[in-house]
This record gives structure tokens, sequence and C-alpha cells, in this order.
């Protein structure tokens, strides 16, 4: 354990100035009677209560094998001590140490590295895909009454459950849920300035032959020409939504179709 300059400085006072039994200071303040010896005989020496050349932990290998372990852990970021270890072996077959300790040395003294947990999380739009969606958008728009918002969604049998609960301190709150996620309901649904306009269900998920169904069925009826109201169809960048035969439709009514960039929360 590391203790701090104030706590160190506080102890010798006590035995430098008053005399103070080692033993009784290591009960009241918990450092071991050598750390405190030791500490002391600093003071005495150099006037100082932490030396300069404290060990430092760290994995000793040549700087060659740590440079070439910081070019593996960014090309494998999600690998394994194990295989880093074997990795190391077959690189470095004359390195003496690549004991596991060894390894976890380096990755957190070294290099400087930490294990988190791996999260997902969606591309997001550069500036440059946001603008250009205002610059196709601007010169089309007049009123908010020409845009129809398209999308889907779908939920199964495991969307209604609760992801908290209750127990009591220091134990696990553990739930009896079905592993069977049941029957996947997907909806697909136009949306305007007043509201919804149409929308169809189906089971399962839609692909991008029974989207393009639906769209006909239930939205293209709506569309007008441009420039009158219901004339501009916004859809976000799903791969079953860009394809040729579902512009054509949306064209074939005289209105235009725009893509949404990638995740923008603006």
């Amino acid at each position: 354990m590391t203790y701090s300059d104030d706590l160190r400085w506080r102890i010798v006072s006590l035995i430098h100035i008053y005399n103070i039994d080692l033993g009784y200071i290591s009960n009241l303040f918990g450092p071991d009677k050598r750390s405190i010896q030791r500490w002391y005989c600093l003071f005495l020496n150099e006037g100082v209560v932490r030396s300069s050349g404290e060990r430092q932990r760290r994995s000793r290998w040549p700087p060659s094998v740590v440079q070439c372990v910081q070019a593996y852990v960014k090309s494998h970021p999600t690998f394994y001590i194990e295989e880093l270890q074997q990795f190391l072996r077959e690189k470095f077959p004359n390195l003496r140490n690549t004991s596991e300790s060894t390894i976890c040395r380096a990755l957190n003294f070294d290099l400087k590295l930490t294990r988190k947990k791996l999260t997902k999380a969606a591309r997001e739009a550069v500036p440059e895909e946001i603008q250009n969606y205002y610059d196709k958008l601007k010169p089309i728009y007049s009123y908010p009454e020409q845009l129809v918002f398209i999308d889907e969604t779908s939920k199964d049998g495991r969307d209604a459950f609760r992801r908290y609960a209750r127990s009591r301190k220091g134990t696990k709150a553990t739930v009896r849920l079905p592993f069977s996620r049941g029957n996947r309901v997907s909806v697909v649904a136009a949306l305007g300035t007043k509201g919804f306009i149409s929308w169809k269900a189906t089971e399962g998920t839609f692909t991008r032959n029974n989207f393009y169904d639906a769209f006909c069925e239930k939205v293209v009826p709506f569309l007008n020409p441009w420039p009158l109201p219901h004339s501009i169809v916004i859809l976000d960048n799903a791969k079953i939504h860009m394809f040729s035969e579902l512009e054509e439709a949306v064209h074939q009514c005289g209105a235009r179709l725009l893509f949404l960039p990638p995740i923008a929360p603006n």
C-alpha cells in the first residue's frame, strides 16, 4: 500500500521529536515497523521521507518487444491474454518471461491499457453528409405539409421484459424469463404534420420485397406531385429502402425522394 507524504512526515515527526515507540505508531497509523524505520532513515540521511528512486512497476521487456505488443493490441483490440502470450512466444522465442502476470504488468504499466466492456455504437453522420442532405432538401422544400416521413419498427416477446429488479443487499435479483423470442411483428408507417397517414403490419421482419409491397399499397396512394402536400418522401438509409424500384414508384407519382444521413441527432 502507498502512503502519502503527509502521513510519512507525521510519523517521522513523532519519532524524531517525541521518541515514540515504532510498534505503537504502527498500530496507530497502519504502516509496518520496517516501512516506518525506512522512512526515518531516509529523513536522517537525506532529509526526505520518500526516495526519488523508488521501484516502478514495469515488465522489463526490451523496447522492441513493447513496441511489437503495442502494434498487436492496436490491430487486435479484443485479444485474449493467451493469444498475446502465444504471439510473443512465436515472435520472440528467446524472450525469457512471457507469463500472464508479466503480460498484464506490461499492458497496465508500460502501455497504460485497461480492460473495458465492449459497447456498440452506430456510425454517426459527418458534417459533410448532413450539409449534403440540407443542400438537397432546401431547393424543393416550401412548407411542412410537403414532408412524409416513413420508417418501420418491430417487437417480439422479449420487448416487454423489465430490465431491472430489486433484491436484498448482497444478493442477486433472479427472475424466471422465457427463453424464446415469441412471435415478431413489424409495422411500417407514414407520418405527416397532422399525424399518421397510413400504416401496415406484418409477421416477422420487413425485407426489401415486402417493404416495397407495403409502400406501394399504403403510401403511394397518398403521395402527390411536387410541390403539393405529401410530395417529399423522407426515408432513412437502411439497405431495404435503397433500390431503384422504390425510387421509380415515388417518381411516378411526381413526388421527390430523399434519404436521411447516418445517425444525426440534430
